[in-house]
């Protein structure tokens, strides 16, 4: 059971990387909002929902250490192993039952709390409970509106005189009347045994405002958006817990529709055809959250979409550039570390003390003074002052798996007095 525990506090320790991960985004928010597009910050809050939401990748961002300084270095306050680029555990990462443990807090610093079997299982049933409840509504809403759009006209491109939606041979649309709001699904239906991208649209749009909205729509499924809402909606549904993400969640679906209005202004040369497309946005966008797994027109946002549509323009490339200067700096930020410290120093002198680790002296003398010295790597350094004035020094390690020490080396004879700075006296 303890090994399963253990596993538990290690998603645990996930879910709160991420809510870091992407609260740090949303406190750089303001500025990002001046700086960056609405597609380069989606890019970067992808960053934070796959690079914290899968293992692999987390790791191997991590190798990406060019600034002096990251993100990640400074949330670490220790890692799960001596390994380097291991995960930052601010829960503990290894359960060995009842007792006392370490919760350690961005900084290093250690509060100690008291954990058992009974709290930790309850804990999980709860946990366990809210992904299954929210799975399930999710689900059923997304299921509901897609039975619904499903009910459509099947509208054929070549009728529709689209000459861009005729091109695309991946991508089907659907004419549905009572749909709340036009919306898209990636791979949402097989048809004469093909598998196509899916645009619902609503039947009672006029013909100029449909052919806005099914262009907004054709963005979404070019831009990849219903897989990156789709892993975001599985990292939400895993770590729901996490009130940061709830926030994080909504600015980024906020991000993709103002990103995929970018991508669509830029597609409509004539400046009439603009107007028309905030005008849209004005009637249509209903302001309300779809939580579930389709894209919507409508989705969240209206007024800062508005906005930002009639202050549309095409930048210039010095403009453009700088952008991308400043969101590569930002991208590299959030890359890198944390780099080999697994341990709170307090945590291993606790440990040292449960254990009572047996420190043998060679024969011929016994200590006066004792002093110990604990690193982040885990190294336990020894000394010892004779009768005589003569110092004694040995070095011990402490395992991240098991919490054990072993000796590194035997008692070595020092010449003249150490510095005895960082060394706390008699815990041996």
């Amino acid at each position: 059971m303890n090994g399963w525990m253990s596993g538990i506090l290690m998603l645990w320790n996930m879910g709160i990387v991420a809510g870091l991960m992407l609260g740090g985004m949303l406190v750089l928010r303001p500025v990002l909002l001046r700086l960056l597009t609405a597609r380069q910050r989606t890019w970067l809050g992808m960053l934070g929902w796959y690079g914290t939401g899968m293992f692999n990748i987390f790791g191997l961002l991590a190798w990406v250490h060019i600034l002096p300084v990251t993100f990640r270095d400074l949330i670490t306050p220790r890692t799960t192993s001596r390994i380097v680029y291991q995960w930052p555990a601010y829960l503990p990462f290894a359960y060995r039952g009842t007792g006392e443990y370490a919760v350690a807090l961005p900084g290093g610093k250690a509060v100690w709390v008291e954990l058992t079997d009974g709290m930790l299982l309850a804990a999980v049933v709860v946990w366990l409970a809210g992904i299954a409840a929210l799975s399930i509504w999710m689900w059923h809403r997304s299921r509901r509106l897609k039975a619904l759009g499903r009910q459509g006209e099947l509208l054929d491109p070549k009728d529709s005189g689209l000459k861009w939606l005729q091109e695309d041979r991946d991508t089907a649309v659907r004419l549905c009347r009572g749909l709340p709001t036009s919306f898209v699904y990636q791979g949402g239906e097989k048809i004469d045994g093909k598998r196509y991208d899916m645009i619902y649209l609503q039947a009672e749009l006029p013909p100029q405002r449909r052919e806005l909205v099914l262009r907004h729509e054709w963005n979404h499924l070019r831009m990849r958006h219903s897989w990156m809402k789709s892993w975001a909606n599985i990292v939400l549904v895993s770590w729901w817990w996490n009130p940061i993400l709830w926030v994080a969640y909504y600015y980024f679906c906020r991000d993709m529709e103002l990103a995929c209005d970018e991508r669509t202004l830029q597609d409509l040369e004539m400046g009439e055809k603009r107007k028309q497309y905030a005008q849209t946005l004005v009637e249509l966008a209903s302001g309300k959250m779809l939580w579930g797994e389709p894209l919507a027109f409508g989705e969240c946002g209206a007024v800062a979409r508005v906005k930002a549509a009639l202050a549309w323009h095409r930048p210039t490339w010095w403009i453009a550039l700088g952008r991308w200067c400043v969101f590569a700096l930002v991208f590299l930020f959030f890359l890198g570390g944390p780099r080999d410290i697994p341990f709170l120093p307090v945590e291993v002198v606790q440990a040292w003390q449960q254990a009572r680790v047996e420190v043998e002296l060679p024969g011929g003398w016994r200590p006066e003074e004792r002093w110990m010295s604990v690193e982040r790597s885990g190294d336990v350094t020894l000394l010892a002052k004779d009768t005589q004035g003569v110092w004694h020094e040995m070095s011990y390690w402490c395992s991240a798996w098991d919490g054990r020490f072993y000796q590194t080396g035997g008692w070595e004879t020092l010449s003249g007095t150490p510095d005895l700075t960082g060394f706390q006296q008699g815990l041996w």
